[in-house]
């Protein structure tokens, strides 16, 4: 029957992986947590200590943790490998390693964190910011902030009897014929009876 003691585990959140001759691998960062675990203890229920003890609940999620498992043991040298786990049946691996290995009485693990991703496909730590297209002071575009902010290019369109250059008044273009046309929020073709006037008598 499993102990149902319970013992510390060390949880590395930074750093990396760096191979050893001697000891076969250990984790870079000096600053691990410790989490106290039992045989009984579920992934879920590790994941969910780590974040609580980081302050990262709803920010961060764990997507695996690499277990520093003991594989040899000569002398007083422990050998080490990388395990990795990411379900109950693998979490009870470390369990098992440390009842077959006393020599090892503090596993360690590193964990591997990722954003959380919203239902939007946006992530967390991604911020977002409001850039106004050139040419016009009320039509905001949201971007994000890594990537880069373009214009789109004018598109040639189709006017049925005449096109509007709002530098020149207006072109003399047939009917049907593909023109280029540049479109500006102009209140003045909006509002100006006489400018409307104007246009459609040089247009017939």
């Amino acid at each position: 029957m499993a102990s149902k003691e319970s013992f510390v585990v060390l949880v590395h959140h930074r750093g990396s992986i760096k191979r050893k001759t001697r000891s076969g691998l250990k984790f870079t960062d000096k600053d691990p947590l410790c989490i106290v675990v039992n045989p009984t203890t579920s992934y879920d229920d590790l994941v969910r200590s780590v974040l609580m003890k980081l302050g990262l609940e709803g920010a961060k999620q764990v997507k695996k943790f690499f277990y520093r498992i003991p594989v040899t043991v000569l002398q007083d040298t422990v050998k080490y490998d990388c395990f990795t786990i990411g379900s109950d049946e693998d979490l009870q691996v470390m369990f098992l390693c440390r009842r077959q290995f006393p020599e090892v009485r503090t596993p360690e693990l590193l964990a591997k964190l990722v954003d959380v991703v919203s239902s939007s496909g946006d992530s967390n730590r991604n911020t977002t910011t409001v850039a106004t297209v050139a040419g016009s002071s009320s039509r905001p575009t949201v971007a994000s902030s890594s990537v880069p902010v373009y214009e789109p290019a004018v598109q040639p369109v189709a006017s049925p009897s005449f096109a509007v250059d709002l530098n020149d008044g207006v072109g003399d273009v047939g009917k049907g014929r593909m023109v280029r046309m540049r479109l500006i929020r102009t209140p003045y073709i909006a509002k100006s009876r006489v400018i409307r006037t104007r246009i459609l008598d040089l247009a017939y």
